[in-house]
């Protein structure tokens, strides 16, 4: 294995581990109107610790930012909308590997959301303005 190799899967390894220390697969649905806040359920959820959001910078490990997804998500897979891909996304995260993904192999774990969840993850971020 060369040393970029080495590096590469070091790298996959440090992420992983990152993300497993930060994120909580068994974080509860949010099922109140008032927790349907897409900017609060990307930080409960544990999107932020891997992904720069419209509001928030994540910790380094290279997954995809989402900043600005309003502005190439509806181009990304053809015969998608924006928010058909960032939906699909979220519930099927190896259904196609983003472009931007630097990283070996494509990692994300599946997320327990509801339908209003999802719903309030892709307004976010597709819609934020900051």
């Amino acid at each position: 294995m060369s040393r970029w190799g080495r590096v590469s899967a070091f790298g996959t390894v440090v992420l992983v581990a990152l993300t497993l220390t930060f994120w909580n697969s068994d974080t509860p649905s949010l099922t109140d109107a008032a927790a349907l806040d897409g900017a609060g359920l990307f930080q409960a959820k544990g999107c932020a610790n891997c992904h720069d959001g419209p509001s928030s910078t994540a910790r380094p490990g290279g997954a995809p930012s989402l900043r600005r997804a309003a502005d190439w998500a509806g181009g990304r897979r053809p015969g998608m909308t924006a928010e058909e891909y960032v939906a699909e996304s979220i519930t099927d995260p190896a259904a196609f590997v983003s472009p931007a993904y630097a990283g070996g192999v494509p990692w994300m774990p599946a997320l327990t959301v509801t339908q209003d969840e999802i719903d309030a993850l892709v307004a976010y971020l597709l819609d934020h303005v900051g």
